[in-house]
């Protein structure tokens, strides 16, 4: 055991200190910080006003669309628009009504678009009410939000002309075309609880992705630790010392703790930059993660299934990592073994949206889906408590006879040099290993 100790020691002190640990484990934390924070304080507060012009020669309409789209003008105030429509952008819009459309209009004002005097305008024929279309000319195409609130814009006000026709007011008619809001309440076995839709999906995606890229990453680290002793040779020196089971426990369990290390590291990130950086966050996604949380059980079983994950990869790797010379050879089987994971990310969408479907409960049980699969289920509606603990079970009872298959594997192929192995050699090693 004190040599496998000594193993872990190193394998996980050599690891934490090299400079792509460092880097990675401080640039995602920056990354994703960089992608809430710097986009909302861009958005928030690098907008200027907005030169547009309405040319329509429906004077009533152009002056509808006129007050819809000053109305957007962000404000704090509770008189402002619905936080669906501020949340974007903060842009003051700056707005001219010509009634007295002509070709010599539109060439003048392609002109003073192209000049830089406007920002653009919004052309409105005759038969607009009927065709219900509009040509907007701006100055910058690809700013999505700009284009977006003049096409609302010009909806809620060719709504609400129909809608006086019909003998309604303009406030009744801003009443009908005004935001809803639609709450959803989740009824589980713990009771009723207020619930988000999108946080419903996006948290157990985010766990998913989690679980999937550091599995990912650290069942390769194994894999070309492996590799790089065997074509150095030191291998032959370790085994000297330690026996092939030993040196695969101790690589496993070390580059495990790495890991474990790192998402430690980034959960820590994740809790200062969510107190610092969520006001500006909040400005660009609004209410869509209002409600968003994970339960206490989630958070206890996410160690327990990265680990059955981790290390259920992390056997194959290292076995892979035996029976080959390069990482191009490696590159070769990676597939196979890459394959369950790939699947747990296709079925993803589906078992988020119903986690109790056959589909769900049997990717559950698969030994080589189920620490994702299941722990997805759990992050979402947690399942009865003797599944949770069959998943489990077999996880463990397969990552036993993985070990016992990889450890002989191991114990012939990390002394094989030259040409990789073949399957009936495979076999061999493991029969008589």
């Amino acid at each position: 055991m004190r040599k496998v100790l000594l193993i872990i020691q190193r394998e996980y002190i050599v690891r934490v200190r090299t400079k792509a640990f460092i880097i990675f484990t401080i640039l995602m934390p920056v990354l994703f910080g960089a992608m809430f924070v710097l986009p909302g304080k861009l958005m928030v507060r690098g907008s200027e006003t907005r030169q547009v012009v309405i040319v329509a020669a429906d004077a009533v309409l152009a002056d509808t669309m006129k007050t819809e789209l000053v109305g957007f003008r962000a404000s704090d105030d509770e008189e402002a628009p619905p936080a669906d429509t501020r949340k974007a952008t903060r842009a003051d819009f700056d707005v001219s009504v010509e009634t007295s459309p002509s070709e010599a209009l539109r060439q003048q004002l392609t002109r003073r678009v192209r000049s830089g005097q406007l920002d653009g305008f919004a052309w409105i024929e005759a038969d607009a009410v009927t065709t219900r279309r509009a040509t907007y000319y701006s100055r910058n195409a690809s700013d999505f939000i700009e284009a977006s609130l003049v096409s609302r814009a010009f909806r809620l006000a060719l709504s609400e002309r129909q809608l006086s026709e019909r003998g309604f007011s303009p406030a009744q008619a801003k009443t009908l075309l005004g935001p809803v809001s639609v709450d959803t309440v989740r009824i589980d076995k713990q009771g009723v609880n207020k619930s988000n839709s999108m946080a419903a999906v996006a948290l157990p995606y985010v766990l998913l992705i989690t679980i999937y890229v550091t599995v990912l990453i650290y069942g390769l680290y194994v894999m070309r630790s492996v590799i790089e002793e065997k074509s150095s040779r030191v291998i032959e020196v370790l085994l000297g010392s330690v026996t092939p089971m030993q040196l695969m426990a101790g690589k496993i369990i070390g580059v495990g703790a790495v890991g474990l290390t790192q998402i430690g590291i980034w959960f820590a990130a994740a809790i200062v930059l969510g107190s610092g950086g969520l006001a500006f966050a909040h400005q660009i996604i609004g209410n869509s993660m209002k409600d968003a949380h994970i339960s206490a059980v989630a958070l206890i079983l996410f160690p327990v299934f990265f680990l059955l994950g981790y290390a259920t990869y992390a056997c194959l790797y290292a076995a892979i990592g035996a029976m080959c010379n390069s990482d191009e050879e490696a590159q070769q089987l990676q597939f196979p073994v890459t394959l369950p994971l790939i699947l747990c990310m296709a079925c993803a969408i589906p078992i988020i949206r119903d986690p109790n479907t056959p589909l769900a409960f049997w990717l559950s049980m698969f030994p080589l889906t189920s620490p994702i699969i299941m722990y997805v289920r759990i992050s979402i509606n947690m399942p009865p408590v003797w599944q949770v603990a069959l998943s489990i079970a077999i996880s463990l009872a397969s990552l036993y006879g993985l070990i016992w298959l990889s450890s002989r594997i191991y114990r012939i192929g990390i002394l094989m040099y030259g040409k990789r192995p073949t399957l009936p050699e495979i076999l061999k090693w493991i029969r008589y290993a």
